[in-house]
């Protein structure tokens, strides 16, 4: 992944999404990452995809891979289960719109930084 391709997936991702989605980045200088706790189920929280938990432009090279999960479970009470909104097809529309490669595991997208 260079720059554009990076600043067009997140450009789309903020500008055609309904939400934006929850994902975990990990980077070439970490050792290990703890499982995230949306591979195994669904959360009911959004992404942070342009504050202080997402890189700046010349931290993108400094990227191993960022898994996104495009699907929440919106709160509609106490009373009521929670809806699921799933953006899979957009996510995944996007992805290939911008030649973007990924791997798709049990509802979330892995992207590569480097192949």
């Amino acid at each position: 992944m260079n720059n554009t391709k990076w600043n067009e997936l997140i450009t789309a991702v903020k500008n055609e999404m309904s939400f934006p989605p929850p994902f975990d980045i990990k980077y070439l200088t970490q050792e290990e990452v703890t499982q995230s706790e949306f591979e195994n189920k669904d959360v009911d929280y959004w992404g942070d995809w342009e504050g202080e938990n997402f890189p700046t432009q010349e931290y993108y090279i400094n990227i191993e891979w960022i898994k996104i999960r495009p699907r929440y479970l919106k709160y509609r009470g106490k009373l009521i289960a929670p809806e699921l909104v799933d953006e899979s097809k957009k996510i995944k529309e996007i992805l290939e719109r911008y030649n973007i490669s990924f791997e798709e595991k049990d509802g979330f997208y892995c992207i590569y930084g480097y192949r």
